[in-house]
């Protein structure tokens, strides 16, 4: 692949920097984005380039498309700004949920590089590092994309489907209200409903194209770089993916470049935080060989209220999704739920203060939460599904189970 031109974009965006440094988020987009997205062949200012979208519950300055199709996720804070964690994670999820399989969030002064949609990799490099990285970036630029994409799939429409979707969802809400006799007294009912049908529709399309996950050990990103604040809840922070982060010093975890993968999941790795500890012969792996077994797969849980998706969590394992459900419903409505607490009288008790159930048996397979709870995680496949909507109707919410969870 001919040269990037990394070394000329490097020393134009510093001279305009030093002369007339941005200080909006418009002025970002226009001196230091735009001309970035140009070196790597894609063309901003065209059809081709879809601006301003929410995709996923996150917010999208660009998703330039190859013949019609969203190849690159990228989302943008003005240069003054810090990198924030938790629009950097709803990236990562937004890239789960659409199949789209590159992004990029930059300031002009950073950029995060994350690749994949199962197990996501990431680079995090200075823009004065980015002709050192020219193999890594090159992978984001139109040629390496759109050779990425190949034919047409089911994947495409996936894509295609949840960057369209606020036009589609308004453009079916309102057919439906002019072919209903005074429908626009309907309008909201319309609208949930085209919603929810997008969300099923994006759902059935990805699921179908989404490539396995490798056997790799489920990780999330740690943004220990200054660049990148940390604005999220202690329990919602990602950990290092290293085991050995927690005793090395702070000048060999900390750094301006970075790479790491991700899990599929729309919350962070839960075993490093402050709340769960391991002992120094307990790795992550014998904790996740123990609550298992020898499941390998792809357990999605995606969560909605009465009108939207409001956000989604994966793991390889049965046990592992519903851990993770449980956490992200503890944030979201079920904290305030009376321990010892089961789904109904006389069932297995789920959830308690103690890993013990309501006639103080010994629960099977606990694990603890993030907020301290303890979890029941034993049973198969079919009984972690039933806890899992459980838990969900519990905190208000209701949840559509995909991947593998119909499968033994």
């Amino acid at each position: 692949m001919p040269s990037l031109g990394l070394d000329a974009f490097v020393a134009r965006t510093a001279a305009l920097v030093d002369s007339s440094p941005p200080t909006t988020l418009r002025e970002t987009r226009t001196w230091l984005v735009e001309p970035f997205l140009e070196t790597l062949g894609w063309t901003v200012r065209a059809e081709s380039c879809v601006t301003d979208r929410i995709v996923d519950n996150v917010r999208l300055e660009y998703a330039p498309t190859v013949d019609s199709v969203p190849g690159l996720f990228v989302a943008v804070e003005s240069a003054t700004d810090s990198l924030e964690e938790s629009r950097a994670n709803a990236l990562r999820r937004a890239m789960s949920w659409t199949g789209v399989d590159r992004a990029i969030y930059t300031n002009g002064r950073q950029y995060l590089l994350l690749a994949g949609t199962t197990d996501v990799e990431y680079h995090a490099l200075e823009r004065a590092e980015l002709p050192a990285n020219e193999s890594i970036i090159a992978d984001y630029s139109r040629t390496a994309v759109g050779q990425r994409l190949g034919r047409h799939t089911r994947g495409h429409v996936a894509r295609r489907l949840a960057v369209e979707r606020p036009r589609l969802v308004g453009s079916i809400a309102e057919g439906l209200a002019d072919d209903t006799a005074q429908g626009e007294l309907y309008a909201d009912e319309f609208e949930a409903a085209a919603d929810r049908f997008l969300d099923q529709l994006v759902v059935a399309f990805t699921e179908d194209g989404r490539p396995s996950p490798d056997d790799a050990t489920d990780v999330s990103i740690r943004f220990s770089e200054s660049t990148i604040s940390e604005d999220e809840s202690p329990s919602e922070r990602a950990v290092d993916t290293d085991s050995s982060a927690d005793t090395a010093p702070e000048s060999e975890t900390d750094g301006s470049n970075a790479t790491g993968t991700a899990d599929r999941s729309g919350t962070p790795a839960r075993d490093g935080d402050s709340t769960r500890t391991t002992t120094d012969t307990e790795t992550d792996d014998d904790k996740s060989q123990e609550r298992e077994g020898d499941e390998d797969g792809e357990y999605v849980v995606r969560f909605f209220n009465d009108r939207s998706s409001i956000g989604a969590i994966g793991h390889s394992t049965s046990a592992g999704a519903l851990v993770e459900a449980a956490d992200y419903l503890l944030e979201r409505g079920l904290a305030g739920v009376d321990v010892p607490w089961s789904p109904d009288e006389g069932e297995r008790t789920v959830l308690n203060a103690n890993p013990t159930r309501a006639d103080g048996s010994p629960m099977d397979n606990p694990e603890r939460l993030a907020n301290g709870l303890v979890l029941e995680t034993a049973g198969d496949i079919d009984e972690r599904a039933a806890r899992v909507e459980a838990l969900a109707a519990r905190a208000g919410l209701r949840a559509m189970l995909t991947g593998d969870w119909e499968t033994e």
